[in-house]
């Protein structure tokens, strides 16, 4: 079953002798529930088809749909809604609230959603910080914030869970953690995780790899035995 089917996505900035062409033609049928990693070199259009699957931002061209639903038609209103209900995202910055605890913070995300302070504590314990939850930003190391910001995400329940090199300011063991804590939640939760990422070590623990170059689609690799994040190291 497929959980994005991409027809013909193309994306450009700027006009005339400045455009950017950022994805060329892409087509692409994305799985449900899987693991998947889209890896490739800083500008190949990688964060540009994050965006585009996320509702972050529209196509020049062509389509996304999203279960049966063309999600590059919908207005701008209606894309805001459809991020909410369905996609969690994580990003390389942490994009934590200063003043407000881990726990705070991920109930920020809950009450927008209609959900409750059990949901954030619940979130809280799967990324492994129910010690954590009322401690600041600012006494939480790096890891530890971007796990806060995982929790954030998940704390609704969203259909994907979209990572922007969730890894990318992290120590090497710090990353490893991570990562363990997205498999963990894709496991227990089922859900379909996608991440960019720009290191090929990373993409050995996913079901599916997507390799993007110079904004066109080089190759999809399914993984036949995906290592676990404890088996790879960069």
């Amino acid at each position: 079953m497929s959980l994005f089917t991409i027809s013909d996505l193309t994306k450009e900035y700027g006009e005339g002798g400045v455009k950017v062409v950022a994805l060329k033609h892409i087509s692409l049928t994305i799985p449900t529930g899987q693991f998947i990693v889209i890896l490739g070199a800083s500008g190949s259009g990688k964060s540009t088809l994050l965006n585009m699957l996320g509702c972050m931002d529209k196509p020049t061209s062509g389509n996304i749909t999203f279960n049966e639903t063309n999600i590059t038609a919908l207005s701008k209103g209606k894309m805001t809604g459809f991020r909410a209900e369905h996609i969690g995202f994580v990003f390389q910055s942490y994009n934590l609230l200063p003043d407000l605890t881990a726990l705070e913070n991920v109930e920020f995300s809950t009450e927008i959603a209609g959900l409750s302070r059990a949901d954030a504590e619940n979130a809280l314990r799967l990324v492994g910080l129910s010690d954590r939850v009322n401690h600041y930003p600012a006494e939480l190391s790096g890891g530890e914030q971007q796990r806060v910001s995982i929790a954030r995400a998940i704390a609704k329940n969203p259909k994907v869970l979209l990572c922007d090199e969730p890894t990318g300011a992290l120590d090497f063991s710090t990353g490893i953690m991570v990562l363990e804590v997205l498999k963990q939640i894709h496991k227990e939760k089922e859900s379909s995780i996608l991440l960019i990422t720009h290191n090929q070590e990373i993409a050995k623990i996913a079901d599916m790899v997507i390799t993007l170059r110079s904004g066109e689609v080089q190759s999809v690799t399914v993984n036949q035995s995906p290592l676990s994040p404890a088996e790879v190291t960069w």
